[in-house]
């Protein structure tokens, strides 16, 4: 789920400015401002200073002959009269999203070539590299075949959530009597599986839509 919500919040950083980037920048809360050309008379800049607190802004250069926009006139504009000289991190022009959509929030793979912390990259193939295993060499599962859980874990981020939820029995789970709690009788089938992710996908689509909301 950290994995989800990490890769919404890339594709859909806060806005910032200047005195947000300075104060960022300055305050070592971040060590690599992204300058991403957009025109010859404009910039996006992007940042991070945490875990889901990535920052971006639209910087538009004065009128002036003889410059050409980009990196380097941002960065010495930056330091010279923006005052972000106090800056010790580094300036690139590398743009992480490049060619990727929003949709990509859904397709695990796509997390290692946008998700910014390599602790967290490491972290979340750990986990699928686990649950993939698990998912082809468990004997007993609730949903008829281990490749309904496939496409869906491997198509949908949603889908690992949704089986460590469903498999091999379901967290919530009734109980008999004063009994210990039991697994629900029968089994998934493939609407099953679709009906679970579908679940995860709206709850952790309003998660996201919270986390951007508070940001």
């Amino acid at each position: 789920m950290a994995g989800v919500l990490a890769v919404v919040v890339v594709l859909s950083p806060q806005k910032g400015d200047i005195a947000e980037l300075r104060r960022d920048a300055c305050g070592g809360r971040t060590s690599v401002v992204h300058v991403l050309y957009e025109t010859p008379s404009s910039v996006e800049v992007r940042w991070s200073v945490r875990f889901l607190g990535d920052k971006r802004l639209s910087y538009e250069f004065a009128k002036m002959p003889g410059l050409d926009g980009g990196e380097a006139q941002f960065q010495r504009i930056f330091a010279e009269d923006l005052g972000g000289s106090c800056f010790r991190g580094s300036f690139d022009n590398k743009d992480p999203l490049e060619d990727l959509g929003r949709l990509d929030a859904l397709i695990p793979v796509m997390y290692w070539f946008v998700v910014p912390y390599a602790w967290l990259k490491w972290a979340v193939l750990a986990a699928w590299v686990g649950l993939l295993i698990d998912m082809v060499s468990r004997s007993r599962l609730r949903a008829p075949s281990a490749g309904y859980w496939l496409v869906a874990s491997l198509g949908f981020g949603v889908g690992f959530i949704a089986y460590c939820w469903s498999e091999p029995f379901p967290l919530v789970r009734k109980r008999r009597g004063d009994g210990p709690p039991v697994s629900a009788p029968g089994d998934l089938s493939g609407w099953g599986v679709v009906g679970s992710v579908a679940s995860w996908t709206v709850i952790v689509g309003v998660l996201a839509a919270a986390v951007l909301r508070l940001r």
